[in-house]
């Protein structure tokens, strides 16, 4: 018992010294898990109460250290020793005396039992009894040699499981050391699978991006070739135009020139006419005066005067026709000129539609997004001119999406055929654009107009929305309506039957009253917002 305390209280000691020394490196005990150096593991373990042993007794039972005594107590071997020995060591019973010999007759007679009887029974009870104190004494011997015997043997066991620890500590030792190379090793494989897989990444993506470059570049090439080709031939149809335009001006300035020599000539000869006129009817009155005097007269001397009088109704008659075949030349000339005049406006809109067209494709206007909101400045100044002479303005061109349909916004803020002077009328077209042979056709496009409020507040905005649904049945015309118009100013000369004409045929309109331009701030600071939003 005393050996096991003192095990017990330097196993203490010895944990509270390592427990102060712990250094960088400490492992746990395997039984009572506490922290030492490697150093100290060993001699703890010499010393550790949480070891299991079995039980010196032999009953089977394996008890830590520190529980030992406790179970030396309550172990089954010492009850049942305890239970066997019982026996030999119990006070035996007082020796019967022998039966009384029966008497004759009923008068009691004490009989004395003999001394030697008893000496010899007392000698028998000495005899066991020393029997039983040798039996007891050998069995203790034996005891106490068999105890020495496992003491001996425990000590044998400690010391091999000491030495069990040790090399189990050391292995652990060397297994973890092992481990953390392995783990080392596996952590820098990795590292380097990674570099090695980074740097094929890299390798790939420089190959990809070299053969993209490669690839961009000749695309580049053979797209700046088709649009230096494009934009050749664009420039020729562009110097096409412009001296189109010009031959154009030139004609409506000789047809101006020549209408005003016209005018001046009908004017002086309308003029002579009217003097010629009123000489005649002054002439009319005299001979009315003198008609009574005539009356007097010969028959003879009447009749040159009758013939002068005719003479004079006859030219008044020539000079009447003459002016009105001046007037209705004039009238063929001003339609001439009106026509000449819309072809030249005409002229002028498609000229902006290519330049516009020529600066979307250089990305510098119009969107790519089916979404465009075109302001108009000035508008005080372009309604003025819609009203002289019906100008058509044209918005810059966007698409519905990067490749999609190519649109174009027209408005005539006076308005065209019987809405005109009352409403503005706009409508969305569309144009030949680079991408039409990859789209679909027939096209059916949904497009929204709205009539931007300019509130000072933007949530009290209130805009005017209109729809418009945009139909082309195909990419091969510039405008489906165009061959109508043409039709149409081939059998009709009239301007407004052209307009109605194309109106109900082809075009499609949007109509907004002038008069809601005034509710409202839809004409700020003489600006104008339309926005227009494609819905595909």
């Amino acid at each position: 018992m005393s050996l096991n305390n003192n095990k017990r209280a330097s196993a203490e000691g010895g944990a509270g010294g390592t427990a102060g020394r712990r250094g960088l490196k400490e492992s746990p005990c395997y039984f009572c898990n506490e922290m030492f150096e490697m150093g100290q593991l060993q001699n703890h373990l010499k010393l550790c109460g949480s070891i299991l042993e079995q039980c010196p007794l032999r009953c089977g039972a394996w008890i830590q250290r520190k529980h030992k005594e406790t179970h030396a107590q309550d172990c089954p071997q010492v009850t049942k020793s305890r239970t066997s020995t019982s026996p030999t060591h119990a006070r035996q019973s007082d020796p019967v005396p022998p039966p009384p010999v029966p008497v004759s007759n009923h008068t009691w007679s004490p009989r004395s039992v003999p001394l030697d009887d008893c000496v010899t029974y007392l000698e028998k009870e000495v005899a066991n009894i020393k029997l039983v104190v040798t039996e007891e004494s050998s069995r203790r011997d034996v005891q106490s040699t068999e105890i020495d015997t496992l003491r001996s043997k425990l000590v044998l066991v400690e010391e091999k499981s000491q030495h069990f620890l040790s090399t189990l500590v050391s292995l652990r030792a060397a297994v973890d050391d092992e481990a953390e190379r392995a783990a080392n090793w596996a952590a820098q494989f990795k590292h380097d699978l990674a570099n090695v897989q980074l740097a094929l990444q890299e390798l790939q993506s420089q190959q990809l991006t070299t053969v993209m470059r490669l690839e961009s570049t000749v695309s580049s090439l053979v797209h700046e070739q088709n649009e230096r080709e494009l934009l050749e031939q664009a420039l020729t149809q562009h110097d096409n135009k412009i001296r189109a335009v010009n031959n154009l001006e030139e004609v409506i300035e000789y047809i101006k020139r020549t209408v005003e020599e016209e005018r001046e000539r009908n004017a002086e000869s309308r003029a002579a006419l009217e003097a010629e006129l009123m000489e005649a009817r002054r002439s009319s009155q005299q001979l009315a005066q003198l008609s009574a005097v005539r009356m007097q007269l010969q028959n003879a001397a009447a009749e040159p005067n009758i013939d002068r009088l005719s003479i004079l109704e006859v030219a008044t008659a020539d000079a009447r026709a003459e002016a009105a075949d001046h007037a209705s030349r004039m009238d063929v000339i001003s339609r001439d000129l009106r026509a000449l005049t819309k072809s030249y406006h005409k002229i002028r809109t498609e000229l902006a539609d290519f330049q516009a067209r020529v600066n979307f494709e250089n990305n510098e206007t119009g969107s790519d997004n089916g979404h465009l909101i075109w302001r108009i400045d000035n508008f005080t100044a372009r309604m003025k001119e819609a009203k002289d002479n019906d100008t058509v303005l044209s918005s810059p061109l966007f698409r519905t999406s990067k490749y999609g349909y190519t649109l174009k916004a027209e408005v005539n803020l006076n308005g065209i055929g019987k809405w005109k002077g009352r409403h503005i009328t706009c409508t969305v077209r569309l144009v030949g654009g680079p991408y039409d042979a990859l789209l679909e056709w027939p096209c059916d496009l949904a497009v929204n107009i709205v009539l931007k409020d300019q509130p000072a507040n933007r949530s009290q905005a209130m805009d005017i929305v209109k729809s418009l649904q945009l139909r082309r049945k195909s990419s091969s015309k510039r405008h489906d309506y165009d061959a109508a118009e043409q039709d149409v100013e081939k059998t009709r000369g009239s301007t407004e039957a052209l307009d109605k004409s194309v109106l109900q045929l082809k075009r499609q309109f949007i109509f907004i009253p002038h008069t809601s331009l005034d509710k409202f701030e839809y004409v700020k600071n003489d600006v104008m917002f339309m926005e227009f939003i494609v819905n595909t």
